[in-house]
């Protein structure tokens, strides 16, 4: 019996190439696509966030409770580090408008993606890995950010300006119930917010009612209009 042509599928997730070899037919990724349960005058989930340090330090953990206690903060989230979209627009529409948005009351700006090796789906939710031609490796640290740092470094982000935070374990994505599950990790959905004191005083949503997804409602222009309206 022939099993039909054999398919390599490789994935980087961002700690190490995830490499599998199957039968063409039987290889699907599992996907849900995700319901908000954000909404405005919620209270930010109480999470660790990571932020990856230079030279491969082990990443500093950031409350974000404690992150934006007191103070007017927003928070934009991007399906993926070094993806075209998220490096091309999103995250320079933040570097571009920084300034306006101090001079417009933020106190800090927070990018976050799911861009370290831990944000995986659940065990109950992941297929039973396929047989090893090989000894699986040993563990690698989970206690590292290195991507999101990186990104920022590549991307011009300065010192001390945009907060680019790992949402490894992928708690905050979920919590805000924007999360998109897979057999090689979690991503967030494209959103924005601002958050006043801890409490969402406005949520800006890529995915639109009906399954449209606009990208812009979510870049810096979208978040200045809604400070200022």
């Amino acid at each position: 019996m022939s099993l039909g042509p054999l398919l390599l599928t490789a994935a980087l997730g961002f700690g190490r190439p995830v490499v599998r070899w199957g039968v063409a037919a039987s290889v699907r990724c599992s996907r849900a696509a995700p319901s908000s349960s954000a909404s405005v005058g919620a209270k930010l989930p109480d999470v660790t966030l990571f932020e990856g340090q230079p030279e491969f330090a082990k990443a500093a953990e950031r409350s974000l409770a404690e992150l934006t206690r007191g103070k007017t903060a927003v928070i934009f989230a991007v399906p993926g580090a070094f993806t075209p979209g998220c490096s091309v627009s999103h995250l320079p529409s933040f570097i571009e408008r920084y300034d306006d948005l101090k001079n417009a009351g933020v106190d800090m700006v927070i990018c976050t993606a799911t861009n370290d090796p831990c944000a995986r789906a659940p065990r109950a939710a992941r297929r039973a890995p396929p047989a090893r031609c090989h000894p699986p490796r040993a563990p690698r640290p989970r206690a590292h950010s290195y991507v999101m740092e990186a990104w920022g470094r590549a991307s011009g982000v300065a010192r001390g300006t945009i907060l680019m935070l790992s949402d490894k374990e992928a708690k905050l994505c979920r919590a805000l119930g924007v999360a998109t599950e897979s057999d090689v990790m979690v991503r967030s959905e494209r959103y924005a917010l601002i958050a006043k004191d801890g409490v969402i005083s406005a949520w800006l949503p890529a995915a639109m009612p009906g399954g449209e997804k606009k990208s812009e409602n979510t870049y810096a222009p979208s978040v200045l209009a809604a400070l200022r309206g």
